[in-house]
């Protein structure tokens, strides 16, 4: 193999490497979005966690704000999304182009469990306050 193949094999290597990095959400704060159940304990949860089941995203709303680690969050499409939030009043909650609702009892945690098989960017909203919680980007 000449010293120019060679080179050029390696970077085709690391193109693959870079994309499959990219899929699987390498890069991104571990499938960017906030914590769901297991929070960590920060105020309105942590970094997203996943595990084989699910990648769990949290959002906690308070007086018409939200405390949510990211704004928008990432995850590949194929993955089963947990999507946990808690709201200081009664609400619906609405997760726009997948038309996913979850009623939220006042001070207790609800939780939609899916999977993330339509690529895109879709809110997520609190249907009759119209607070907006964050942005799903599956892709």
């Amino acid at each position: 193999m000449t010293r120019r193949t060679r080179a050029r094999s390696i970077a085709g290597a690391v193109v693959v490497a870079a994309a499959l990095a990219t899929a699987a959400g390498c890069g991104e704060p571990a499938p960017s979005g906030t914590s769901g159940t297991g929070s960590s304990g920060a105020p309105g949860g942590g970094p997203v966690t996943s595990t084989p089941s699910a990648i769990r995203i949290s959002a906690t709303v308070t007086g018409g704000k939200v405390r949510t680690a990211h704004r928008r969050v990432k995850v590949p499409r194929g993955a089963t999304v947990e999507i946990t939030i808690t709201s200081d009043t009664a609400d619906e909650f609405h997760l726009h182009g997948y038309d996913r609702e979850l009623d939220l009892p006042a001070g207790r945690p609800a939780t939609l469990r899916f999977t993330a098989g339509t690529p895109g960017v879709f809110e997520a909203e609190l249907h009759h306050s119209g607070t907006r919680v964050f942005e799903l980007q599956v892709g």
